[in-house]
């Protein structure tokens, strides 16, 4: 049996759907006030919904019993009003110390890459969690996914492809190994019962390093329009993170200074030893963007 952590979210979902294909059985952990559609659509898998409150030692303990493994990428991000800190840092370290109690064999921990971040609020919640989990007597797997296609090339980050409008952090010509929300649950999927993810912390990224201005040439090609492109420079993010008080606009801003310097992944070994495809830019990009070409 296995739990998931941040069910509801977008990246649990799909770890949910990945896991019910396998077979078995696999509970999702939700909020008392999730939204009932996204409960329904776990249902609809054949997920076991399990209510539990981050604060509540005992709820936590009574979702993980039982199982044989548990794995989390839950997160306040995105969710206005929620606290990193009792989300991020609290909430997963006192999961990981429910798992432990009860037994459980072995904990994947979603986590983000190692190059990305340093000292604001959401890094060091990962990396708190991260140098826990090393001790805590289950087996363990650290998940270091690079940055998401889903979420870097969207609205809510100024990249705007339907309004022909892309916002690039730094010079815009830094490779990254962008990365897709179905291959980091098929990694999550595939590391609760891997000897390759055993006690390993694994950076995932795409097939291909691509650097952000080669990106948006890409989409242009795909959706055939022009796209306009709007540059944030290091130093206007260097301001920004300065003067930012909230916990997640100070992590959303350190994030977006990482991605001004890059993040190339070599992933040509570590897919093949997880027998994973990988999703290339443009293949996504196709996929998302198609029907506007």
């Amino acid at each position: 049996m296995i739990l998931v952590a941040g069910a509801t979210g977008e990246l649990g979902r799909v770890i949910c759907r990945k896991l019910t294909e396998r077979g078995g059985t696999v509970y999702g952990m939700v909020r008392a006030g999730s939204a009932p559609a996204a409960v329904a659509e776990l249902e609809a898998m054949g997920v076991v919904p399990v209510e539990a409150d981050l604060n509540s030692r005992e709820a936590l303990r009574e979702a993980c019993s039982g199982c044989d493994s548990v794995i989390s990428g839950m997160t306040a991000m995105g969710r206005p009003g929620e606290s990193i800190e009792r989300v991020d840092r609290d909430g997963q370290l006192a999961l990981v110390a429910a798992a432990a109690a009860e037994g459980v064999e072995r904990f994947v921990y979603v986590s983000y890459s190692g190059v990305i971040g340093k000292d604001d609020p959401l890094t060091l919640a990962k990396r708190a969690v991260e140098r826990t989990l090393k001790h805590c007597g289950m087996t363990w797997t650290v998940l270091r996914p690079s940055y998401f296609m889903e979420s870097w090339f969207s609205p809510a980050l100024g990249f705007d492809l339907a309004g022909g409008r892309a916002r690039i952090y730094g010079t815009g010509r830094e490779p990254i190994s962008w990365v897709a929300r179905e291959d980091v649950a098929g990694f999550a999927a595939e590391a609760v019962d891997s000897e390759e993810a055993r006690n390993a912390t694994i950076e995932i990224g795409g097939p291909e390093a691509v650097a952000p201005l080669d990106a948006v040439a890409l989409f242009e090609s795909v959706v055939g329009r022009r796209i306009e492109v709007e540059i944030v420079g290091e130093e206007a993010l260097r301001a920004q993170l300065a003067s930012a008080r909230a916990q997640q606009e100070r992590s959303v801003t350190a994030l977006m200074l990482a991605y001004a310097r890059g993040n190339a992944i070599p992933m040509d070994d570590v897919a093949e030893r997880f027998g994973i495809e990988l999703t290339s830019l443009r293949r996504w990009a196709e996929g998302t963007l198609g029907g506007d070409a």
